[in-house]
């Protein structure tokens, strides 16, 4: 049996495209309606709606679109594409805006479509910049993390970028923190290291103080340093894989830690102009000292690869070392 609420809208939505086919107007429009599976009239002289009908149609649109969002979001989406097709000449901005919000909540409900939730973010956030420009911010960062996950880093970063530098992302700190780490990979896939450096660096500062994000706050000390050796600035980095190594040492993470100070020892190895930049062997001293003590309490494998690693590097380092 059809819904004879939605049934009275498809009566009203045929008026309203008789109306703009009898007076002219906006031809586009209506093979939009038309495509959008909204029957037209065939017959000439259908009657005229009464002025407003198009909004009073798309808000009916609308209410259907809010009862299915949770059990059908195909549906929603399809009633509330065409409300903003019926109702674009007649409702106010902000009713636009609403709907092309609620639009991006009945796409994200549906696996697979973070292409489109991006798309419809956009045009939701480029609606909402006159009115209110947190609702704005929100859906250009919506929009970001859906191209992030997409794969589509250049969208990506056009997308977060606006809204994280204008600094209006009214975000609590730890979810600011992963807005701004999926900036910083997207930013590192297309080659822009430092400014991924840069990004990793204020996630991280953002969850430092936050005991719940500890791990957290060391993997993106950690990422921070990686980009920053991506874009030459080995200091800088050197600085940073020591610092990770020892968060991770206050977590008792080995992995992670032995992962840092070979890297911290490597570029010590490689210093300026040939020249050593620290003690490295000291730094795999230490490590090699530590994970020693590891296997001999308990030898898991985990713990046993790293020391193997270690030792392969550390021969490594050696042989560079006496070449130079």
């Amino acid at each position: 049996m059809n819904d004879p609420f939605e049934d009275e809208c498809a009566v009203d939505a045929v008026s309203v495209v008789s109306e703009s086919r009898d007076s002219g107007v906006a031809g586009s429009r209506v093979g939009e309606v038309a495509g959008s599976g909204v029957a037209t009239p065939s017959a000439p002289g259908a009657r005229r709606p009464t002025p407003g009908s198009g909004a009073r149609v798309a808000r009916r649109l609308a209410g259907i679109a809010a009862a299915r969002l949770v059990d059908a979001p195909e549906a929603a989406e399809e009633q509330l594409r065409r409300a903003l097709i019926v109702g674009a000449g007649e409702l106010e901005c902000r009713e636009l805006a609403a709907m092309r919000t609620q639009l991006v909540t009945a796409i994200a409900a549906q696996p697979g479509r973070d292409r489109a939730v991006a798309r419809a973010a956009a045009s939701a956030a480029a609606c909402w910049h006159p009115i209110s420009a947190a609702d704005s911010v929100h859906l250009w960062l919506v929009a970001g993390r859906a191209w992030h996950r997409a794969g589509r880093h250049a969208e990506a970063v056009v997308a977060f970028d606006r809204p994280l530098l204008s600094g209006l992302a009214g975000y609590p700190p730890a979810e600011l923190s992963l807005v701004r780490a999926q900036f910083a990979e997207s930013l590192n896939h297309l080659g822009r290291y430092r400014q991924a450096a840069w990004q990793y660096t204020e996630a991280a500062r953002l969850v430092a103080d936050l005991p719940a994000k500890r791990r957290r706050h060391a993997d993106l000390v950690w990422s921070a340093a990686v980009a920053r050796e991506c874009c030459g600035q080995e200091v800088e980095a050197l600085g940073g894989y020591l610092r990770a190594a020892g968060l991770w040492g206050e977590q008792d993470k080995i992995v992670p830690r032995a992962r840092c100070l070979r890297a911290a020892a490597w570029l010590q190895l490689r210093g300026p102009r040939g020249r050593a930049r620290g003690p490295w062997w000291v730094t795999i001293d230490v490590l090699l000292a530590e994970l020693n003590q590891r296997v001999a309490a308990e030898p898991a494998v985990h713990v046993v690869e790293e020391l193997q690693r270690t030792r392969a590097q550390f021969a490594q380092m050696c042989a560079q070392s006496g070449a130079r």
